[in-house]
C-alpha cells in the first residue's frame, strides 16, 4: 500500500498543470550563464582596477612605461611622450646635441628653485643652420624642456654640477609668409605659405599674468623699406609640463608684443600693434578659460564685430569705430555709459570694447595733435581722427600744396572712404564730411563722378553744392576765386514773438534784395546763440558792428547761405509739441543783440497766454536734446561710483524752503525723514563740467514741492511763476553748482543741448524776455 500511494504521488507530481520538464532544464541552464556572466564581469572589474594599480605605480617608478602602453593604442588616442634620458648637467646635455650634429641656444630660464637659488626648468631651443644663407642662418627648429632632477635637487650650485632630466620637447615651425606681411598687402604682393625662420627666444619683462610662464620667438625681415618683426607667443605650464603655442603675430613697426592693462580686469592683456604709417591696427588679447587639460588657458581677441549691448546707438558707434573713427566713437560710448545707470546694464564685455576703442583713440589723437611738415600728412592725421573740419581748413590753405593732397586722397586704400561712409550714415547732415566725399571722388574717378554722388546724398543742399564744386576747382589747379571760407549748416538758438507790423527800413537782406511783405505772417527771432562755423557766440554780439560786419558776411556766419530755414517750437498746455518751419527773410543787427525776421504759417505763439513757455525758435542741425533716463534719487547709492545722499538731501532742502512757503522754514528733518520725502524724485545724471563724472540734475515740478508741507499748495500753484518746475544741479561729490529754487531768480532750464563741438552739454535757460545757452566755466566754477 505504502508503495501504490507513492507511485500515486509521483505520479501526480509530474502531471501537474502549467509545469513543464524542458523548462525546467531551460531555466536551470540560463541561471547558470547569468551567473557565470556576473563572475566573468566582476573578474574583468578587478583586473581592470589592478592593472590600472600597476600601470600608475609603473609610470611612477618607470615613466618610460607609457611607450609600451603606447604601442597598443591607436595613433589617435595615444599619449604625447619624450624619450627619458638620465639626467644630466647642462654642459652634458650641450656637449651631446653637439655630438648629433644638433646646435643649441641660448637657455632660457623659466623656474627657479626657492631653496637651492637655481634654475628648475629650463627651455633650450635646438637651432638648424642652412647652408649657403646671407641672414638667419640659424633658426630655431625645437625646443626642449628640462627640469631639475631629483639628483640635481639633492645637490647644491657649489657642491657640483646641477643636473637635469628632459621632460617634454616640440617641433617649432614659423608663421607662413602671407601672414607675416598680411598688413602690407597694399604696398606689396601676398606671399607665399612658406614657413618663415624663427631666431631668437625671449621671455616677457611686461608684467605677465600669473598663470604659468609666458614667452615668444622672435625674428625680424626687410620688407621693402620697412623692418618688420613676426614670431609666435607660447605659454608653459609648470602643473603638467607642457609647452603651448599661443598666437602667431607680425608687426610692421617692428614692435614686439607687450602686456599693458587695457580692460582694467585681474589680467593685463597681450596688445600687438600691427600699425601702418598713420593707420592705426591692434589687437588685443585677453587670458581666458579653455577646456584643455595640459593647458586650460586660451588668448581670446576682443572683438568689435558683436556689439555687447543691444542698443541702436551702442551699435552705431561701434559701427563707426570699425570703420576708423575712433576718438568719436569713444566720446559717444563715454556719453552712453553714463546714461547706463543700472550696473547690470553696462557689462565687462561692453568695457573690454570701449576700453580697445579707447586705446585707438589715444593713438589717433596724438597723431593729430602733432605737428606736421607736409600738409598732406597733417590732413591725412586729422581725417583719421574725424577732424573734417580742421583738415578741410588745411586743405583750403595749402594751395601750393594741393596736388600732393589730391594724390594722398587718390591712393586711398579704402580707409578714408569707409570714414566718409560710416560718419554720413550716421549723420547725413554733415557738409564737411560730404565735402570729403566728393574730393575723394574727384581724385580717383574724376569730377563729374564726385558731383553725381554728392547729388545722391539725402542733407545735400544746393548751396552746398555750390560750395563743394569750387573746393572741386581747386584740385583742378583752379584758384582764381579768393580763398573760401568752409561754409557750414545754421545752427542757432533764439527766441521767437509775433510782429503785427513790419518796417522794411529796419531788416537788412542779403543781396539787397527787396523785402517782399504781401500775403505773409511775420515773427521776430531774438538770437541767443550760434555756431559761426568755427565757436558757439553768445548774445550780446558787441564783436559786430555795422558797417564793419556786413549783410552778406553776416548772413554767411549764421550759416544760412547754406538753408535759411528754421524751426518754431511751441510747448502746448499738454505738454506736446508743435514744430512750424519759417523761412528767415532778413536780419537786424543792433547795439549786440542780433534778430532775424522769419515768415511762417500762424502759430500757437498768438495767443501767448496759453503757452507753458515763450516760443523757440531753432535751426535743425543746431543741437541735440540731451535725455538720459531718470532713476530716483535714492537709486544714486547704487552706481558703479556710488555717491552719497548724506551731502545731497540736507542742501535740497535748504534750496527748497527757498521756494516761497512750500517747504516750512523750520530746522531740518533728520536724514530717514528727507530720504522717505525726497527719495522718490526723478534725477539724471549728465556731465556737464566735462571731468567725465556725471552731475546730478532734478527738474521738480510745482505739485512735486507743494506736496511736501503746504497746506495752501492750491493757491501757489495757481501763481504763473511759482508753478513753473525748478532746476538743480550737484556735482558727482555732491556739491551744488546750480539752483533756481531762490524766488528772486527768474531763469529756468527748459532742456539741456548737445551743440555737437567736442565740449560739455549746455543748458538752454529761459527767462521773462528770451532765451540762453549757459555752460560750465573751469575758471568761474559755474554755469556762464
Amino acid at each position: 500500500m505504502a508503495n501504490k500511494a507513492q507511485n500515486l504521488t509521483s505520479q501526480h507530481t509530474q502531471i501537474q498543470p502549467g509545469i513543464d520538464s524542458n523548462q525546467r532544464h531551460y531555466s536551470t541552464r540560463g541561471g547558470w550563464v547569468q551567473s557565470l556572466v556576473a563572475i566573468a564581469l566582476l573578474l574583468t572589474s578587478m583586473g581592470l582596477v589592478t592593472g590600472g594599480l600597476w600601470l600608475g605605480f609603473q609610470l611612477v617608478v618607470n615613466p618610460d612605461t607609457i611607450i609600451r602602453v603606447n604601442q597598443w593604442l591607436p595613433e589617435w588616442a595615444q599619449i604625447p611622450t619624450v624619450k627619458r634620458q638620465s639626467a644630466q648637467s647642462l654642459a652634458q646635455i650641450e656637449a651631446s646635441l653637439k655630438q648629433q650634429g644638433q646646435i643649441t641656444g641660448e637657455p632660457l630660464s623659466l623656474e627657479i628653485d626657492t631653496q637651492t637659488v637655481q634654475p628648475k626648468t629650463i627651455l633650450l631651443p635646438i637651432l638648424n643652420q642652412h647652408p649657403n644663407c646671407q641672414s638667419d642662418c640659424k633658426q630655431i627648429n625645437e625646443l626642449r624642456l628640462y627640469q631639475l632632477s631629483s639628483r640635481g635637487q639633492r645637490q647644491k650650485p657649489q657642491k657640483g654640477e646641477t643636473y637635469y632630466q628632459l621632460v617634454n620637447q616640440v617641433i617649432v615651425e614659423g608663421p607662413e609668409e602671407s601672414f607675416a606681411i598680411a598688413p602690407l598687402v597694399a604696398e606689396v604682393a601676398s606671399g607665399s605659405n612658406r614657413p618663415l625662420p624663427l631666431t631668437q627666444l625671449h621671455r616677457f619683462t611686461d608684467t605677465t599674468p600669473t598663470t604659468g610662464v609666458w614667452f615668444y620667438l622672435l625674428a625680424r625681415r626687410v620688407q621693402g623699406s620697412r623692418a618688420i618683426a613676426y614670431g609666435q607667443v607660447w605659454h608653459y605650464n609648470p602643473k603638467r609640463s607642457h609647452l603651448s603655442l599661443m598666437l602667431q603675430w607680425t608687426s610692421p613697426t617692428g614692435q614686439v608684443p607687450k602686456w599693458q592693462q587695457v580692460t582694467g580686469g585681474g589680467y593685463p592683456e597681450l596688445v600687438v600693434d600691427e600699425t601702418v604709417d598713420l593707420e592705426p591696427q591692434l589687437h588685443v588679447y585677453q587670458v581666458k578659460p579653455a577646456q584643455f587639460y595640459l593647458n586650460p588657458i586660451q588668448l581670446e581677441q576682443i572683438s568689435l564685430v558683436q556689439p555687447a549691448l543691444n542698443s541702436p546707438a551702442y551699435r552705431d558707434a561701434l559701427f563707426i569705430a570699425r570703420n576708423g573713427l575712433w576718438s568719436p566713437s569713444y566720446k559717444w560710448l563715454q556719453f552712453i555709459k553714463q546714461q547706463r545707470h543700472k550696473n547690470q546694464d553696462w557689462s565687462a564685455a561692453a568695457q573690454a570694447q570701449m576700453d580697445l576703442i579707447r586705446l585707438y583713440a589715444q593713438l589717433t589723437q596724438k597723431q593729430a595733435e602733432k605737428t606736421w611738415a607736409s600738409p598732406s600728412q597733417e590732413v591725412l592725421a586729422d581725417l583719421s581722427d574725424g577732424r573734417w573740419g580742421e583738415a578741410l581748413r588745411v586743405f583750403q590753405a595749402s594751395p601750393e600744396n594741393t596736388q600732393e593732397i589730391a594724390s594722398l586722397l587718390k591712393a586711398d586704400s579704402g580707409q578714408l572712404w569707409n570714414r566718409v561712409e560710416a560718419a554720413l550714415r550716421v549723420n547725413p547732415n554733415r557738409p564737411e564730411v560730404q565735402a570729403w566725399g566728393a574730393l575723394i571722388r574727384a581724385a580717383k574717378e574724376g569730377r563729374g563722378s564726385a558731383i553725381a554722388w554728392l547729388k545722391q546724398q539725402p542733407k545735400t543742399t544746393t548751396a552746398s553744392i555750390d560750395y563743394i564744386k569750387r573746393l572741386l576747382s581747386r584740385l583742378e589747379g583752379d584758384f582764381s576765386t579768393p580763398k573760401i571760407s568752409s561754409r557750414h549748416s545754421s545752427r542757432l538758438v533764439g527766441s521767437v514773438e509775433p510782429l503785427a507790423k513790419v518796417n522794411p527800413a529796419e531788416w537788412m537782406q542779403p543781396n539787397q534784395q527787396a523785402l517782399n511783405l504781401e500775403g505773409k505772417v511775420w515773427y521776430q527771432v531774438q538770437v541767443a546763440a550760434y555756431h559761426d562755423g568755427k565757436r558757439w557766440r553768445r548774445t550780446p554780439f558787441s564783436d559786430l558792428q555795422m558797417p564793419t560786419t556786413t549783410v552778406d558776411s553776416l548772413w554767411h556766419q549764421l550759416g544760412l547761405d547754406s538753408e535759411p530755414k528754421i524751426n518754431i517750437i511751441v510747448l502746448l498746455p499738454d505738454g506736446q509739441q508743435e514744430i512750424t518751419i519759417a523761412t528767415v527773410k532778413a536780419v537786424q543787427l543792433h547795439n549786440g543783440f542780433l534778430r532775424l525776421l522769419v515768415a511762417s504759417k500762424t502759430i500757437s505763439a498768438d495767443n501767448p497766454a496759453s503757452l507753458k513757455s515763450r516760443p523757440l525758435a531753432l535751426t535743425e542741425a543746431a543741437v541735440e536734446w540731451v535725455k538720459p533716463d531718470p532713476i530716483p534719487l535714492v537709486d544714486l547709492t547704487q552706481q558703479q561710483q556710488p555717491i552719497e545722499l548724506t551731502a545731497i538731501l540736507p542742501v535740497l532742502w535748504q534750496e527748497l524752503q527757498k521756494s516761497s512757503q512750500s517747504v516750512k522754514k523750520t530746522s531740518l528733518p533728520n536724514f530717514d525723514q528727507m530720504y522717505q520725502q525726497l527719495g522718490q524724485w526723478p534725477v539724471q545724471l549728465i556731465d556737464l563740467t566735462g571731468d567725465a563724472v556725471p552731475e546730478i540734475v532734478l527738474t521738480v515740478a510745482a505739485d512735486a514741492i507743494a506736496n511736501l508741507n503746504n497746506p495752501q499748495a492750491d493757491a501757489e500753484l495757481s501763481n504763473g511763476n511759482q508753478s513753473r518746475p525748478r532746476t538743480i544741479i550737484f556735482s558727482g561729490s555732491g556739491k551744488l553748482l546750480y539752483s533756481e529754487f531762490s524766488t528772486a531768480s527768474p531763469l529756468s532750464v527748459r532742456v539741456i543741448a548737445d551743440l555737437q563741438d567736442d565740449e560739455p552739454p549746455a543748458l538752454l535757460v529761459e527767462d521773462k524776455k528770451t532765451y540762453y545757452l549757459r555752460r560750465w566755466s573751469n575758471q568761474l566754477q559755474r554755469f556762464e
